[in-house]
């Protein structure tokens, strides 16, 4: 599978954070623009094996939520692919109930986030 991307917006510079609900597409950005310099990825969509190796290539500070009964996502999957990222900062968030169930609280810890690795 080849996925190639950019911003097409020059004037943004860094450092870009990306949050996003296709955790392959956000794997993918962050191997390829180098602006984003932290992200916050849902593990609720399916992910090519074929993208594991390149999950090793991330190293920016990442957090993955992992909503533990998403009938939709297989866990063990999910948790094959946030050991396999190469990111020395990486940290899973995992809370009960499914697809649409992300408590509130995320968000809050999402900006958090953001706000440590954005300066």
């Amino acid at each position: 599978m080849r996925f190639t991307a950019s911003f097409r917006w020059p004037e943004v510079g860094g450092p870009v954070g990306y949050a996003g609900g296709v955790i392959a597409i956000g794997l993918r950005l962050a191997v390829v623009e180098p602006r984003i310099s932290a992200a916050l990825l849902f593990a609720g969509s399916f992910v090519p094996r074929a993208l594991f190796e390149e999950a090793r290539q991330v190293t920016i500070p990442l957090q993955v939520l992992l909503q533990w009964d998403d009938e939709g996502n297989d866990r063990q999957l999910a948790m094959g692919l946030f050991d396999a990222f190469g990111s020395k900062e990486k940290t899973l968030h995992a809370n009960m109930g499914g697809h649409t169930g992300v408590p509130q609280f995320e968000g809050d810890d999402g900006s958090r986030f953001f706000a440590r690795h954005l300066k």
